[in-house]
């Protein structure tokens, strides 16, 4: 046991569940300039009023706005970036488990995508990040999927449990994957990987029925957290959809109450 780890792995998880409820807000790299995360303050001020867990931000948002959140929420440093556009196959490195202790981060996260030769160098790139955040106690969050192109379908359920295996082989601690589309299947990819396992948001539909559906699906399987973003900071009420989400994953509610929670919460989370 690393105990600076386990210091920071509790400042992770939700202390009545031990799950991570955690809001992704790196996406600009990715996916560009999206609705929702142009003014980064208030994005970051509708998120922090639902009161998530963690909050996954690229080095230098963090560096520039964080300072409102310290205290209210857990800090994940992303440290790759990979493009939808340009370079949809590799996540490239961008920060290192060094500027994550300096920023106070709990955690440093890593994407990788497997399922071609491009994973080859960032297995590498993982390998060493492992390496590097045990030496420090840093809990390593790993965002794994099977998009690669040798892949047909990134949400088969034996791509993403040879995804997540991978993470646990090499020392990863959450593993955030893709929804393989139903209950019955994503059992075998947790099943797979003897670490905790989170879940995307990007495949769950288009209504937040549908997103907290897949959610209770997987808890009920046990999935040991979600990692959403687009689908909360995009809503009318950010807030609203994260105190809804917190009764799934904290409370064990029903998708019924969930969705009274959501219809209950203001648009400033009161």
């Amino acid at each position: 046991m690393h105990i600076g780890k386990e210091i920071r792995l509790a400042r992770l998880l939700n202390p009545k569940s031990k799950r991570l409820l955690g809001i992704t807000m790196d996406h600009p790299i990715t996916r560009g300039v999206l609705p929702g995360l142009e003014d980064v303050r208030s994005a970051l001020k509708r998120v922090i009023a639902g009161r998530p867990d963690s909050i996954t931000l690229q080095k230098g948002i963090a560096q520039n706005f964080f300072e409102p959140c310290i205290g209210k929420v857990a800090l994940i440093m992303k440290s790759t970036a990979y493009s939808t556009a340009y370079h949809p196959s590799y996540d490239t490195p961008v920060a290192d488990v060094e500027e994550a202790i300096r920023l106070g981060a709990d955690a440093i996260s890593v994407g990788v995508i497997v399922g071609g030769p491009e994973q080859t160098e960032q297995l590498t790139h993982l390998g060493r990040v492992s390496k590097e955040a045990l030496s420090v106690g840093m809990p390593l969050v790993a965002h794994i999927y099977p998009k690669g192109t040798m892949v047909k379908d990134p949400n088969q359920s034996d791509a993403l449990a040879y995804a997540v295996r991978v993470g646990a082989e090499l020392g990863v601690d959450i593993i955030k994957t893709l929804w393989s589309g139903s209950a019955e299947s994503f059992r075998k990819v947790i099943e797979a990987c003897p670490t905790r396992v989170a879940l995307a948001g990007g495949a769950g539909g288009n209504k937040l029925e549908d997103y907290f559906q897949m959610t209770r699906d997987g808890l009920d399987i046990g999935l040991a957290g979600v990692t959403y973003g687009r689908f909360v900071w995009q809503d009318a009420k950010p807030a609203a959809v994260i105190r809804a989400l917190a009764a799934l994953l904290h409370d064990d509610a029903t998708v019924t109450e969930a969705l009274r929670v959501y219809n209950e919460t203001s648009v400033d989370g009161e």
